[in-house]
């Protein structure tokens, strides 16, 4: 059956799929996160590398979303959608078997694909079936989705970790994927495809080839030594592949990634600032529970209830910042969101090693508010400028900068970490001194992240 305009009742049905599917990647997020000291412990690994739990599905979910946004606008949206809920369910299987650091890596990427799959089509979905001030709406209420997720992800993984050790976190994923597809079936319907877009399988091919090399290149930098051959030579593959691929866009009758929609300032300078903010935001993410389980010695569900500020007021900032998108100019909502994320990061970066408790709530509280306030605004106003029959293609794009900034705050940071954390340890500094500091310096790389941001959303 193909629909092509949803009843009101109807669209909010169909919404609540994404919804679903939205919940379930957030949720697993926060959950892994909780997670990672305790997989550190078990597989007897570093902090370098267990990051790469988080970094390694965020790596091949960013990397495939242009593919599947492609194959979007040239296919069913809903067979694509729910394809990836599939995915993402049986990479959870894989993650619940998991003995050992590659095994769950391998899991990770399954996730990351399924991941990629739902992500690069449910802003298209949302944007296709709503308009008008209700789309705004929609988007301010899929990121209080995004924070229920992010909310529930650390009480119930400090929970689950504490009664059934970390594997849990993933069997509770698969009868949420499970309930998704059987609902998702028979709500979203089979939209018209744009027969007229052709994918450009070489030129999808380059692009995937030199972001992965690249991206992984950049995540094991720190472990491996920014200047060993292995990294070295990873940098020079994909910069001479990232050639070719510039080369065939520009020659290729249908561009794969048409970089001509950059052309449009809306949609250029609207990916720049998400890449921005998500980098300013991951800056913590990974860096925060080894704080919390390092220098403040809490246990995983106490971890968990200090993580969970930063989902409520992202709940609320979202519904909020959704609702006056509709009368105030996206700008002056992004450029206030930046500026709660300077604070809080300045927060985090000046937390020292004895904090109380309401400091830190506090700096969550903001930065929550923060995210919220700018990202809903941000999402709505790329996606509107999309050109007849390139919303998937735009709508990836854009989730791809989200997870560009996503990968580069969790490399940046854990790279700025070990390097000012070795050189204070080389230098005398004890233990917590030298975890301070490099914690500091990482903290400061997302304050500067937020100020450029800033600076790019008051000019739009």
């Amino acid at each position: 059956m193909t629909l092509h305009a949803p009843r009101l009742s109807r669209k909010w049905m169909i919404f609540t799929v994404t919804a679903n599917g939205t919940f379930m990647s957030t949720l697993s997020a926060g959950i892994v996160n909780i997670a990672l000291p305790t997989m550190a412990s078990e597989f007897n690994v570093s902090l370098e590398n267990i990051q790469l739990v988080v970094s390694f599905y965020l790596l091949v979910l960013t990397c495939l979303l242009p593919v599947f946004g492609k194959l979007s606008d040239m296919y069913s949206r809903k067979w694509m959608y729910l394809g990836g809920f599939i995915t993402f369910g049986v990479g959870a299987l894989f993650g619940a078997l998991s003995n050992s650091l590659p095994m769950m890596l391998l899991a990770r990427g399954v996730q990351g694909i399924g991941s990629s799959a739902m992500m690069a089509t449910s802003q298209a979905l949302i944007a296709q079936i709503f308009h008008g001030p209700s789309r705004g709406k929609a988007f301010g209420a899929i990121g209080a989705v995004v924070a229920g997720g992010s909310l529930a992800g650390p009480a119930i993984g400090g929970a689950l970790i504490q009664a059934w050790g970390w594997k849990s976190v993933f069997w509770i994923c698969i009868p949420i994927a499970i309930l998704g597809v059987w609902r998702g079936i028979y709500l979203i319907p089979r939209f018209n495809a744009h027969k007229r877009v052709k994918m450009d399988w070489p030129g999808a091919a380059l692009y995937t080839a030199t972001s992965f090399i690249f991206l992984y290149a950049l995540n094991t930098a720190a472990d491996r030594g920014w200047t060993s051959h292995f990294i070295l030579l990873s940098f020079a593959i994909s910069m001479a592949l990232f050639l070719f691929f510039w080369q065939r866009e520009f020659s290729a009758k249908h561009p794969f990634l048409e970089l001509s929609i950059f052309k449009n300032k809306t949609i250029s300078y609207g990916c720049l600032v998400a890449m921005l903010g998500y980098t300013a935001l991951f800056s913590n993410s990974v860096l925060l529970p080894f704080y919390l389980t390092d220098i403040m010695h809490l246990d995983p569900i106490k971890i968990g209830l200090l993580i969970m500020p930063f989902p409520v007021t992202l709940a609320i900032a979202s519904a909020v910042s959704g609702t006056l998108n509709a009368k105030w100019p996206a700008s002056i909502l992004t450029t206030a969101g930046f500026v709660l994320l300077i604070i809080s990061t300045l927060m985090f970066a000046f937390i020292g090693a004895a904090p109380s408790i309401s400091y830190i709530i506090l700096a969550q509280l903001i930065m929550g508010a923060g995210s919220g306030t700018f990202q809903v605004p941000n999402n709505n106003t790329v996606v509107s400028a999309a050109p007849k029959g390139k919303l998937g293609v735009v709508a990836s794009v854009n989730a791809l900068c989200r997870n560009v900034g996503m990968i580069f705050g969790i490399a940046f940071s854990v790279a700025i970490f070990s390097l000012v954390q070795s050189w204070a340890t080389s230098h005398g500094q004890d233990t917590q001194t030298a975890f301070l500091q490099g914690y500091q310096a990482a903290l400061l790389m997302g304050t500067i992240c937020s100020v450029v941001g800033g600076i790019l959303s008051a000019k739009r």
